[in-house]
């Protein structure tokens, strides 16, 4: 799993995220403003934690709130 929290941090990144928690990379795209092309990039490099489920990634809304609210230049308005 990929993911720019640091472990000292209190999140629970082995956790898999309730159904109401979890997005898709069209739906983080949104989220974040930028295209799904940069979603997946991003999660190559490890900038944005994400669970793997079959051959689709998931990733939780919780834990990329707390990721772009410590890395604001992700977030375009």
């Amino acid at each position: 799993m990929a993911t720019t929290i640091k472990p000292s941090e209190e999140v629970k990144l082995n956790s898999f995220p309730p159904i109401e928690d979890r997005l898709n990379q069209a739906q983080v795209a949104e989220l974040f403003g930028t295209t799904v092309q940069t979603i997946i990039t991003w999660k190559k490099k490890g900038k944005i934690p994400f669970f793997q489920l079959g051959r689709f990634p998931i990733f939780s809304r919780k834990q990329l709130t707390m990721v772009a609210s410590k890395n604001q230049h992700l977030i375009r308005s």
